[in-house]
This record gives C-alpha cells, sequence and structure tokens, in this order.
C-alpha cells in the first residue's frame, strides 16, 4: 500500500506497485549484469545463477502442465460430488410448509436412506413421480407419539419452548412438578447403570460416577426433604433425566421406543428450558445436549435425525461459547475436573466430525482452533478405577485428530484434494495402532464385549468413508473393469472395508440381538458397507473378488431383515438392500441364459446406466431434489413382485443364549399405551419394479411384546434369503403412465 493520503484508491495503489516493480526489475538487471562482469574475470562458464533465468515463456509452459495436470485429475476426481440440495413441501392444515435439506458429498448413504423414494421415483418413474410421492406419504405408525395430555400444562409450555425459556411463567413450581415425575431411587439408579453398561462403549460424556454417586444422591436428597435448597440446579435435573431416558432406550425389559424413555425426554427438555440456555449454560449444558442428540438418533423416527443433528450442533456451539477448545488448566481445573473436561470435550468433538461424515455436512468446532489435550493413559487409569470400560480410550483421541479429522476435512473439501494426498492418508490410518481388546468368547460384560468389536473395525469404517466417493467415480469411469481406473485402489479398499465392517456387525448382532438393533449408528454404517457391496454385486464383474460380492449382499439382505423387526433404520434400509439383491440376481439370470452376451470384464449397458444413477445418489452428486405434492392425484397402487422361497428357508442368524436370556421386568416401568404389542413380521416377498412405495416409509409396526411372564424381550428372528433362489425374471417397461409388469 503506497503511503499518502488517498493510497486506498485502485488507480493511485496501481501505478504505485507499477513504478516499484520497474525499479525491482531494473535492480535486478543491473545485479545480474555485475555478477556476469565478475565471472568472466574467473572463468569462461556463465555463473550458475545465471544459466536457469526464467523467462516468460518458461513461465507459461509451467502453467500449461499444471493445467494438464488439473484437468487429468477432474477427470477422475471428485469434481462433481458437491452433494445435494433437497426442496420439500406439504400441506399442513391449509398451508404450505416448505423445508429445506442439504446433504454434502460424503452423506450419500444417508440420503439414499431417508430420500430414497424421491431419487427413485425421478429416475425411474418421471410421469407417476407426484402420484407415488403422494401415495407414499403415509403417516408413521411406529413408534407411536407420546401421549402428553396428563402433563401439567406449564410442563409441555416449557417443552415445546425450547430452546428458549418462557416468560411470565415461575420457574421454582415447575421444577418441583418436573421432580414429581422421577422415578424411585432404585429404579433410576438401575437405569443409570443400564446407560453406562450398555453405551459407554460408544461415547463417554458424562462418568458413572458423577451421575450415581453425586448427582442422584444430591436430587433425592432434597426430594426427601425439600425444605433444603437445592445443590443442583436445573440443567443437572436435565441431564438426569436424558440418562434416564437414553437408558429406558437400552433397557432390555422394555421394548423398544418405549413410552418410559418418550417421557424423561420430554422431562429432560422442559427442565433445560428452566435456566436460559442461550445465556446461562455451562459444561453440564452441553452434556445434556449431547446426549438429547444421541437420544433423538435412537427415538426411532427419521424426522428426529435432523433434530439429533441439530441438537450436537447446538452442543458444539455452547461449547465453544464457553471455551472447552481450550485446555482446562489454562483456567485452573486441575485433577478428575481437568480429566472429564477434556474428554467431555473430545467426546463431543468426534462425535461432529462422525456427524459430518454420515450428513457430508461440516463439522462445528473446526481442528484447527482446539487447543485442549489429549487425556493421557496415565489419567485413564488414575480417574476410570471403577467405572465401566471405555469403548475409545486415550488412543481414540490422537486418532480422532491425526487421522478422522483429514478425512473429514478431505471429503467435504469443496477443491478436491489430490488423489496422491488420499493414498497418503489411507497408509496413515492403516498404520495407526488401535489397540485390540482381549478375545469377545470369553467375556461376559456387555460393555467389554461391545468394546472388543467396535475397535476390530474401527480403522476400516474410517477407511470406507475416505474411499467411497472414489469407489463411486471408478464404478462410473471404469463400469467394466474399476480396478483399470486411476482410482482403481479406493475401489478395492472400499469394498474390502465394508466387507470387513458388515462381517463384524453381523457377528455382533448374533453376540448382541437386542442392543444392536436400538443403536441407530451401526445401521447407518452397516448399510453404507452393504451399498458399496450391493453396488459390486449388481454389476456382475467379471473380477474374482475375495470374498464374492453376492454372498455378501445376501449376508446382509439376511442382517437387515433380522434387524428390522426392531429397528427402524434396518426397517428403512431393508428395501434399498433387496433392490440391489434382485437386481444381482437378474443380473445372474442373464449371464446364465445369454452367456454369450457377456464375457469377463463387461457389465450390461442397462445396468450400467442404472447403477450410474444409484452411484451419483451414493457418491455425492451434485444435485436439486425438488418433489412436488400433485395437485390432480390419480390413486396409484403400487405392484409386488413376489419371489418363492419353497427351494429352501432364508438363512437365519443365530443369536447366542437366545433361548436362556430371562429378566425380570423391573418395577417402576411406565408401560406403554397398552399392554402388549401385536406385531406384523417382515414380508417374505422381495420388493420388485417399481418398489413398494405403501410401506417404503411407514414405521415399522411394532414387535410382540408380553408383560405377563416378565421375560425380556427377544427380537423375533426372521429368516434369511437362501442363495437358492427359482428363475426369476421381471421385466419392467413404462409406455407413458402405465407400468407394465410380466
Amino acid at each position: 500500500m503506497p503511503p499518502g493520503e488517498g493510497s486506498r484508491f485502485v488507480g493511485i495503489a496501481e501505478d504505485y506497485l507499477r513504478r516499484k516493480m520497474t525499479k525491482m526489475e531494473e535492480r535486478m538487471h543491473s545485479l545480474e549484469d555485475a555478477l556476469a562482469i565478475i565471472q568472466t574475470n574467473s572463468s569462461n562458464q556463465p555463473h550458475p545463477l545465471l544459466i536457469n533465468v526464467p523467462s516468460p515463456d518458461d513461465t507459461e509452459t509451467e502453467t500449461e502442465e499444471q493445467s494438464k495436470t488439473i484437468n487429468e485429475f477432474n477427470r477422475y476426481g471428485l469434481i462433481d460430488a458437491l452433494g445435494s440440495l433437497h426442496l420439500d413441501s406439504e400441506e399442513h392444515s391449509g398451508a404450505v410448509r416448505s423445508a429445506v435439506r442439504f446433504f454434502g458429498p460424503s452423506g450419500g448413504s444417508e440420503r439414499l436412506g431417508v430420500c430414497f423414494k424421491e431419487f427413485i421415483i425421478a429416475i425411474y418413474f418421471p410421469k407417476r413421480a407426484k402420484e407415488i410421492v403422494t401415495e407414499a406419504s403415509t403417516p408413521p405408525s411406529f413408534p407411536q407419539d407420546f401421549d402428553a395430555s396428563y402433563l401439567p400444562d406449564e410442563i409441555n409450555v416449557f417443552y415445546k419452548s425450547f430452546p428458549l425459556t418462557p416468560s411470565g411463567i415461575p420457574i421454582a413450581p415447575v421444577q418441583s412438578m418436573i421432580e414429581s415425575f422421577l422415578p424411585e431411587i432404585g429404579r433410576a439408579t438401575l437405569l443409570c447403570e443400564t446407560f453406562t453398561e450398555h453405551l459407554t462403549w460408544m461415547f463417554h460424556i458424562v462418568s458413572r460416577r458423577h451421575i450415581i454417586i453425586e448427582l442422584i444422591p444430591a436430587v433425592y436428597k432434597h426430594l426427601r426433604n425439600p425444605s433444603q435448597s437445592r445443590e443442583y440446579g436445573p440443567h443437572d435435573l436435565a441431564l438426569l433425566f436424558i440418562v434416564l431416558a437414553i437408558g429406558a432406550l437400552v433397557d432390555f425389559t422394555l421394548p423398544p421406543y418405549n413410552a418410559e424413555g418418550q417421557l424423561y425426554y420430554r422431562l429432560a427438555r422442559s427442565a433445560l428450558c428452566l435456566q436460559p440456555v442461550l445465556t446461562n449454560r455451562s459444561i453440564v449444558t452441553v452434556k445434556a445436549l449431547h446426549l438429547m442428540s444421541i437420544y433423538n438418533g435412537m427415538s426411532g423416527l427419521e424426522s428426529n435425525l435432523e433434530n439429533s443433528y441439530s441438537l450436537l450442533n447446538f452442543a458444539g456451539q455452547i461449547a465453544l461459547q464457553i471455551g472447552s477448545h481450550k485446555d482446562p488448566s489454562l483456567w485452573g481445573f486441575e485433577g478428575r475436573e481437568a480429566y472429564d473436561r477434556r474428554v467431555s470435550f473430545w467426546n463431543l468433538f468426534a462425535g461432529t466430525l462422525w456427524q459430518s461424515l454420515v450428513t457430508g455436512r461440516p463439522p462445528v468446532i473446526m481442528p484447527d482452533f482446539i487447543h485442549c489435550q489429549y487425556p493421557t493413559e496415565i489419567d485413564e487409569i488414575t480417574f476410570q478405577e471403577g467405572e465401566v470400560p471405555l469403548g475409545f480410550g486415550a488412543w481414540s483421541f490422537r486418532y480422532t485428530v491425526e487421522c478422522l479429522a483429514p478425512v473429514v476435512q478431505v471429503t467435504q473439501a469443496v477443491k478436491p484434494p489430490s488423489y496422491q494426498s488420499i493414498l497418503e492418508l489411507d497408509r496413515k490410518i492403516r498404520e495407526f495402532d488401535v489397540p485390540r481388546s482381549q478375545n469377545t468368547a470369553h467375556l461376559e460384560q456387555t460393555s467389554k464385549e461391545m468394546q472388543a468389536w467396535v475397535r476390530s473395525h474401527y480403522r476400516e469404517l474410517t477407511l470406507l468413508f475416505l474411499h467411497r466417493g472414489f469407489f463411486a467415480q471408478a464404478m462410473t469411469d471404469y463400469p467394466s473393469d474399476p480396478m483399470r481406473s486411476p482410482l482403481g485402489q479406493s475401489f478395492l479398499a472400499a469394498y474390502q472395508s465394508a466387507c470387513v465392517v458388515l462381517d463384524s456387525t453381523r457377528v455382533q448382532y448374533s453376540l448382541q440381538p437386542i442392543l444392536c438393533a436400538r443403536v441407530w449408528r451401526i445401521w447407518s454404517y452397516a448399510f453404507s458397507a452393504a451399498v458399496i457391496i450391493g453396488t459390486v454385486a449388481m454389476r456382475r464383474l467379471g473380477l474374482k473378488l475375495d470374498p464374492p460380492p453376492f454372498e455378501k449382499l445376501e449376508q446382509a439382505c439376511s442382517l437387515f431383515k433380522a434387524a428390522a423387526e426392531t429397528s427402524s433404520r434396518a426397517k428403512k434400509a431393508l428395501p434399498i438392500l433387496l433392490r440391489l439383491r434382485q437386481k444381482a440376481l437378474l443380473s445372474s439370470q442373464d449371464v446364465v441364459m445369454h452367456p454369450a452376451s457377456f464375457t469377463a470384464g463387461q457389465s450390461h449397458t442397462a445396468d450400467r446406466d442404472e447403477g450410474d444413477d444409484e452411484l451419483a445418489i451414493f457418491g455425492g452428486r451434485t444435485m436439486l431434489v425438488t418433489p412436488k405434492p400433485s395437485t390432480d392425484y390419480i390413486p396409484f397402487s403400487p405392484t409386488e413382485v413376489s419371489v418363492d422361497y419353497s427351494t429352501g428357508p432364508m438363512t437365519e442368524i443365530p443369536i447366542q443364549g437366545q433361548s436362556s436370556q430371562r429378566l425380570q421386568q423391573s418395577s417402576g416401568c411406565i408401560p406403554g399405551p397398552s399392554s402388549s404389542y401385536h406385531g406384523h413380521p417382515t414380508s417374505e416377498r422381495v420388493v420388485g419394479l417399481p418398489l413398494e412405495w405403501e410401506n417404503l416409509y411407514r414405521e415399522i409396526p411394532g414387535p410382540s411384546y408380553s408383560y405377563d411372564t416378565g421375560a425380556v424381550y427377544t427380537p423375533q428372528i426372521i429368516p434369511g434369503i437362501d442363495h437358492r433362489q427359482r428363475d426369476l425374471l421381471v421385466d419392467v417397461s413404462e409406455n407413458g403412465d402405465d407400468l407394465v409388469v410380466q
């Protein structure tokens, strides 16, 4: 910037820089001439610094080479993988409600699952799109909405006002109302123990010591003697209620998505509003919001997944506002308090990163601004005494920074990274030492069993998200032989990682079917793996992959079919996997009936066209989705294609200890709307073309529960899909507005 008044004007600054560059160029030439004169006195050769003087032509050549490299990468890169924008609108009570959702490049499986009907009807049935959307938009039937009519009006007002605090309503009486719904201390302790035993392997947001030894005694002490002042605040009360809510969700004596958990969640959100969240917040507020995010993910309603994302981001924003990203030692915290704060922050940071990978949306906390030390292994040994074993220990925090955060950065970047940097990151992840747990066959505690499982495939899960966009690109550019693609390493890495994730999930589901079915993230990750495997299987590539893709797809369908009895996420994913399986079966039939048309390394053109559309969705291709309700609605009844299973039953997933697993129902439980639920087994039909839209987006019906015998809830085992199928020939064509199934 030139000195003097008016120097900020562009013209003055440009003229000043031009004169300065001219002087510098003259001085440079003078120095070169002086150096040449000195060199002639000692040698006949020119000085080395004067040999390779850059010229304008050299600069132009260098620019052309850089452009060539960029263009070459764009040919095989993810330049168009920027995600999708969904413009939704629906009519409610005579008014049109609009909503916008964004899924980024790494959120392909999430948008494929949540928004599957909009994509498929737009791709395959554009002339029937409006009718099918209207027909498919049926209200969910399970889980049932919580009946809050018996709660005091004040509690419901605070619940609906979240995250604001209603004005004009006294706080103290409402807090007493909320506290009156606390269960007996024995029941509260049991639910908190269940929470720590069944979920500490996945996250460590609040310690057993804080909840059971510190918070519960303080709260129930006040309940026994209300005249004494409270030793806890409203947000502490909210933290206790949300722990009770999640504990009820993973209580094996209760059905999934039970009324007790819904009640405690409503009370937790109401208690959080007793103290203004936007102004009077603390580390307890962050923990409560983080756990509320997890509850929404496990609640069984797909609409709550957006709430889960928003609440986790809200927790991250408050964590930044209260300085959690700075080391607590800076503020004078030491010992256990400093350890708990560090663990809470690093778990929150890891949670935002995984959520970013699943949805394709940027994380709220950026690693460049973190100045918080890792909890050391010595701290872990010292302060984890008497606690439930952690699934992720001190090693995971270093993994989060060195491996997970870079994966999020390269997968969410607007400018595609160099493929060499992807391979370098792949190598770094594979070389990271993840400590292994002891053999799960000798473990009795659920927490230790789940700890061993989650560590067994943690690196492979990270690699799956790192490579899956390049996997989709390789399948699109080289549909006959993706291994010939410059991105062939990503194709193989994604497939192998998907097989490891799926295999480990199948094994763990056989050991812990009830718990696995109730944790939504397990099925989000398993679905991503299954889609990769299914995409390879339906292309009938001439590659000899180990393990065989169709065999793994069969196992995936069997797994999701069994879990769909309980898990709404598995229920949503099952039709998509069955569709991939059916296309793979049809491809196999074509190969058998027309062998001359197929040679090794070739794939069918029609399948390739359909596969490209699905790969575009899964790979995060840039697109705008605008489904609109039909104004001239025509009833549409989707057609099913039934498959005969008489050749043999589906392979069952063996459940360990199923016959002997019996627990007495705890006292103090709040029953659901009725004493028993009567479910409907998953249909024995394979979803055909067109898809079974009527059932695709309904919540799963309630499985059968019985409270008469006091038995633990046990999911019904659904037979798997037998690989020995009779001939299946389906010909679907679209003539005008008519869909013909032969």
